[in-house]
């Protein structure tokens, strides 16, 4: 074996054999705990998960009609739609929240709309470059409210902010928001 690659083939085989060695007794170690499973960052929460109640049926109705006026009101408006959503104003699960990217910096028409209440808050943010700028259109539900908004490139995002008296009663309010560009 002292002969021309001899030396390798040795080393490679001895190489070989304690690899497999080792792979198969390091199979064979098993580890044990102790008969109680740890608490898992999930299972350690002192607080029960929220829970939503389910609305009447009168007010899912009264909801579904809302949103087919509040669409009504929201597809009138021109232009290729860059953001748009709609949510309940009152109720389990009030609100909404959305974002875009605005590619093209310049004048957007921002519409908001809402029916069952006599008025909503949506907030609009711009997140841009050397800075942030927020919107809060109080908006009045009687009608459609239409404002041009100048956008930098960037992310802008759009929440509707809840009423403040979450036990209050459930009326299938709803609101939303359209942002065009063109």
């Amino acid at each position: 074996m002292s002969g021309p690659g001899g030396t390798k083939t040795v080393r490679c085989l001895l190489a070989l054999i304690t690899a497999v060695s080792l792979a198969g007794g390091l199979a064979a170690c098993a580890y044990e705990d102790g008969d109680d499973p740890q608490p898992t960052a999930v299972g350690a929460s002192l607080r029960p998960g929220r829970t939503l109640p389910a609305k009447d049926p009168d007010i899912l109705a009264v909801e579904a009609r809302n949103y087919a006026e509040l669409d009504q009101r929201l597809a009138k408006v021109p232009g290729s739609v860059l953001l748009a959503d709609t949510g309940p104003a009152d109720g389990p699960g009030v609100g909404f929240s959305k974002g875009a990217t605005v590619t093209t910096a310049g004048p957007h028409t921002v519409t908001a709309a809402c029916v069952g209440i006599p008025q909503a808050q949506i907030s609009l943010s711009q997140y841009a470059v050397g800075g942030g700028e927020d919107k809060v259109f109080e908006v009045d539900c009687s009608g459609t409210q239409t404002q041009v908004v100048q956008f930098q490139k960037g992310y802008i995002g759009a929440q509707l902010v809840g009423r403040r008296d979450p036990a209050g009663a459930w009326t299938g309010a709803v609101a939303g928001i359209r942002i065009t560009v063109g």
